[in-house]
């Protein structure tokens, strides 16, 4: 055998055999049993306690675990009252709604019977021959009842509109345009300004309207 021969003769490596341990059936049991007993533990002293205020082992009361429900509830409360909470992600505004309930038709009914809300009646002389304006003060969406009529009958031209609060320009929206001698509505109002009636007078005698309203307002006359 020469020297190149010896050189590709085959090495022997040994090979040892690798044991995988196998758990028994009874061992696994065991081994599942045991953990749900410690997550129902962690569960009745930790997570009931801080998440639900439920401490039924006393344990979270304890460990101030209970503190923690109860401060996220009174969180709660006091957010309550918050419509939309705006957030800025990344430059980009969102918003997050919170439900609130809606009012009673009992409650608004109520409200309606506040200080705030009042009932006139007056009588307003119109002229011959000339127009008169009586004007009611109203805040934005505010809601007005009204009838008038006239005591003898007498058709008036009359314009029902909205004058906005601190114009200057004599910009004016009307609501109702037209000849009649009684009228009956509501109005909600688009803006807070002066809101009423302008009558005309196109007879050789006095005419007497009669006002009746009911709303949140202060009278300007």
């Amino acid at each position: 055998m020469n020297k190149n021969e010896q050189q590709l003769q085959p090495i022997a490596i040994p090979v040892h055999p690798i044991t995988i341990p196998v758990h028994s059936t009874a061992t696994l049991i065991e081994a599942s049993i045991a953990a749900g007993v410690i997550a129902a533990i962690v569960l009745l002293t930790a997570i009931l306690p801080a998440e639900y205020n439920i401490d039924p082992t006393g344990i979270g009361t304890a460990l101030g675990l209970t503190q923690i429900a109860q401060a996220a509830e009174i969180g709660t409360v006091e957010n309550a009252g918050s419509v939309i909470n705006e957030e800025s992600v990344d430059g980009i505004e969102s918003a997050e709604l919170v439900i609130v309930t809606a009012p009673l038709v009992a409650d608004i009914k109520q409200a309606r019977k506040t200080s705030a809300v009042r009932s006139d009646s007056v009588n307003v002389v119109i002229p011959a021959g000339k127009g008169l304006e009586y004007k009611l003060l109203l805040n934005q969406f505010t809601h007005l009842t009204y009838q008038w009529h006239t005591l003898d009958e007498a058709p008036l031209f009359f314009d029902f509109h909205g004058e906005p609060q601190g114009d200057t320009t004599g910009y004016y929206e009307s609501y109702n345009i037209s000849t009649a001698n009684k009228v009956t509505g509501s109005l909600t109002t688009p803006f807070a300004g002066a809101h009423g009636w302008y009558w005309k007078n196109t007879s050789d005698a006095a005419i007497t309207v009669v006002l009746n309203t009911t709303g949140a307002y202060n009278i300007k006359g």
